[in-house]
């Protein structure tokens, strides 16, 4: 297994996006961070978790965040969807197989699916939005439109994720407090039917992997093993995740 991160650099506008591939090559999964103080950096285990399963990945910093830098608050919901898709098109990896995404970064990647073809969308404690929000910079303006009660339930997201072809896996905190647990069964509701399902992780809050990696091996393990059937397709595999329609325990 390759174990060199190799770096890009990608031009945006203005600013260089930093960009980085690490594993196999011969199929690949993006890799979204969340918001907050978070970089890809933070996330190398699970790149490392993948790659022992046969998947590279091509990970981003977002602007205002890790190597890429700069001011956050020019940044928008809207504009890491465009990173994301230059990140792809400038390393261009083989066989994409689907996106790994963190909070923020799940809805991202199921913006990101209506102009990139992705045969699956992984998302840990994913975050979803109201459309409204999407090209507003992040600051007091963006706050105060997430903020709104129970704003997420307007997000266009949900739609989206109803005509999605692919297959989805969420793995969720039950004791997540910065995610509603709305958010979830919303998205639980708009999945596809057909080899898609939500890991709902007794006692864990929104730091899914953290929670996981200071747990017993195996839950993780068997979590990372769903992830990657997920992603290969694995019909299998993806049925063991699920014990009941549309929801497994962990």
């Amino acid at each position: 297994m390759p174990n060199e991160v190799v770096s890009y650099e990608v031009e945006m506008r203005g600013y260089v996006l930093h960009a980085s591939y690490f594993g196999p090559r011969d199929r690949s999964a993006l890799l979204l961070h969340g918001g907050g103080n978070t970089a890809s950096a933070d996330i190398f285990p699970l790149r490392v978790d993948l790659a022992e399963r046969g998947i590279g990945t091509l990970a981003l910093d977002h602007r205002g965040h890790g190597l890429t830098g700069g001011d956050v608050q020019k940044s928008s919901l809207a504009l890491r969807v465009d990173e994301a898709r230059a990140a792809i098109e400038a390393v261009r990896p083989r066989n994409l197989l689907g996106a790994v995404s963190m909070s923020m970064g799940g809805y991202v990647a199921v913006r990101l699916s209506q102009t990139v073809s992705l045969n699956a969308l992984v998302m840990i404690a994913p975050a979803m939005y109201v459309g409204q929000a999407f090209t507003v910079p992040f600051g007091p303006a963006f706050s105060a439109i997430i903020r709104r009660y129970e704003s997420w339930r307007d997000s266009d997201a949900f739609d989206i994720l109803r005509r999605f072809g692919g297959r989805v896996l969420i793995v969720a905190g039950e004791e997540d407090r910065t995610i509603p647990a709305g958010v979830i069964e919303a998205c639980a509701d708009a999945m596809p039917s057909d080899c898609s399902a939500v890991i709902s992780l007794p006692g864990v809050d929104h730091f899914v992997m953290s929670r996981l990696r200071a747990g017993p091996a195996d839950r993780l393990a068997g979590i990372l093993d769903r992830m990657a059937a997920a992603l290969l397709g694995d019909d299998q595999g993806c049925a063991s995740a699920i014990s009941a329609p549309g929801r497994a325990e962990a």
